[in-house]
């Protein structure tokens, strides 16, 4: 029997399944992000039947926008980040909150300044978004002012901290190793910070992008158990050692390090402490709706220009990580 080219095509065709689809996920040299690359190489990925490509970024805000632009399926950002990312029109949505930043990012003025000092002066940042605007924010309000009142300068981490070494720029929003190294070198010193909101702030997890192409819903949830999964092994002391090597491997050829190659011990103590614990993972998930309440009033209150209206469904869903952890007795 003679069979029609392009039947035989469709039949081909049909039998392909949603998870034979190969998924992007962008990666920078971050704690959060490095969960991602755990699961790639651990094979936790593979287990749940997902074909995963890893994308590394150099540029915080470049893995930001491939993010909001639809160019990456998943990323680990902070909820303020995910904020700004829906009023500036993207449909990435949150899906999970598996990480507090644990005060790592930090704001350094230059010493003996004032907020007032600072006005009309550059502050650099990391990603020109709301994720490091509250930082600006919350220390120039001690002084009647708004981060509308500095120039914000979009640097990566070893120009920015450069820079503010001779004087190029007064202040910066970035990883704690540059803030202590400018600390101990006695031209900088710490903002001072709201720490509750801080937690609220920089909590980090998995965000995805559907537009091209619609992601069913089992294969969200095998994304999830990967991740859940890559916690509970990240977590292990006795993973300690291969996990800062998995880093070290993969983050090699990326320009912007944070200190994972010349400074190996200050990024290894991180991964554990920086994890929320299984324990509390469910109660953490179930709180996102006023995490992002209380942003969205932050950003209100600093006067951005929202010219989109707050649909919570469209910007997070906590509904299957809690799904999953409660198949996983978790």
């Amino acid at each position: 029997m003679k069979i029609n080219a392009a039947l035989l095509l469709w039949l081909l065709c049909s039998n392909v399944t949603a998870s034979d689809r190969v998924y992007t996920v962008g990666i920078i040299p971050y704690i959060p992000a490095g969960e991602f690359v755990v699961a790639d190489v651990k094979g936790f990925y593979k287990a749940e039947g997902l074909k995963v490509k890893s994308i590394y970024y150099s540029s915080t805000g470049d893995w930001i926008r491939a993010m909001s632009n639809g160019k990456l399926n998943f990323a680990s950002v902070w909820n303020a980040t995910q904020v700004d990312m829906y009023y500036r029109g993207s449909t990435a949505k949150r899906l999970a909150v598996m990480f507090y930043d644990k005060n790592d990012y930090k704001m350094v003025v230059r010493k003996g300044s004032s907020p007032k000092s600072l006005k009309g002066k550059p502050i650099a940042v990391f990603a020109d978004y709301f994720g490091t605007h509250w930082f600006i924010q919350n220390h120039m309000s001690k002084g009647g002012l708004s981060v509308h009142d500095v120039k914000v300068v979009e640097m990566n981490n070893h120009v920015a901290y450069k820079n503010f070494k001779i004087g190029r720029v007064d202040g910066m929003v970035f990883d704690g190793k540059y803030m202590n190294l400018s600390i101990k070198e006695k031209y900088g010193e710490l903002a001072d910070l709201d720490k509750n909101l801080y937690r609220i702030a920089t909590a980090a997890g998995p965000s995805y992008f559907e537009d091209n192409g619609k992601i069913p819903k089992e294969d969200l949830k095998k994304f999830l158990r990967a991740w859940i999964k890559t916690k509970i092994w990240i977590g292990k002391k006795e993973n300690a050692n291969e996990y800062k090597m998995i880093l070290r491997k993969a983050f090699h050829n990326v320009l912007d390090l944070v200190g994972i190659e010349t400074d190996a011990e200050y990024e290894a103590k991180k991964p554990r402490e920086m994890l929320i614990p299984l324990s509390e993972l469910r109660s953490v998930n179930k709180s996102m709706p006023d995490m992002f309440d209380r942003l969205i009033k932050i950003r209100n209150e600093i006067g951005y220009k929202n010219d989109r209206k707050y649909q919570p469904e469209k910007m997070f869903d906590s509904s299957l990580v809690l799904e999953v952890l409660k198949e996983m007795k978790l």
